[in-house]
């Protein structure tokens, strides 16, 4: 019982998983609705142009169409605690977008290490996230660093490519309510 606390106060950092980055705060603005995308994102990119080109690692499973917009690729598990509490916003994210006119395309990739876990955990649990699975776990760090990212970085890691394909903001760590505000600042390109 005392491990499964202690690693749910240290995030998702397993044996099959990345280590653990450094967390950190964000200043919300005094808006309280606004932040600044730079302190929001490990890696930000403002301008495309200075943005790195957007590419999977080896995966299994079904790899969705390229969108011809925005697109939010969600790394997750589904060991992962904060993973699978932060599900349910970013579902509710997208369809408030969606709904405010700032369309992107959610996209899930999966980090367990087994695919028989993946499958097992979509069995019982029906609104799990579609998408494929990494194939490799030992690509997964030098993946990340490929995006500009720390290669020892704990999911969940949230990753938004513009419609050009560029990486623009690479956050580490899960998103919270308040940070609605700056992911819609970002996926409308301010």
């Amino acid at each position: 019982m005392h491990v499964l606390v202690l690693l749910a106060l240290l995030g998702c950092d397993q044996a099959a998983a990345p280590a653990a980055a450094p967390s950190r705060t964000i200043a919300v603005a005094s808006n309280g609705r606004d932040t600044d995308p730079s302190a929001f994102c490990e890696v930000w990119a403002p301008e495309s142009g200075a943005a790195r080109p957007f590419a999977l690692p080896a995966t299994e499973g079904p790899v969705p169409a390229p969108d011809p917009g925005w697109t939010w690729w969600n790394l997750w598990a589904t060991w992962c605690v904060p993973c699978l509490e932060e599900l349910p916003r970013i579902r509710e994210w997208d369809a408030r977008l969606d709904q405010e006119g700032v369309p992107v395309a959610v996209r899930y990739l999966s980090v367990d290490a087994a695919k028989a876990d993946l499958d097992a955990f979509r069995g019982k649990r029906p609104d799990a996230p579609t998408g494929p699975r990494v194939q490799d776990q030992a690509s997964v760090g030098p993946w990340l660093a490929t995006l500009g990212a720390d290669a020892s970085a704990s999911i969940p890691i949230h990753v938004l490519v513009d419609p050009a394909g560029k990486v623009r903001c690479v956050r580490v760590g899960g998103v919270a309510d308040t940070d609605y505000a700056t992911v819609k600042r970002i996926l409308q390109g301010k």
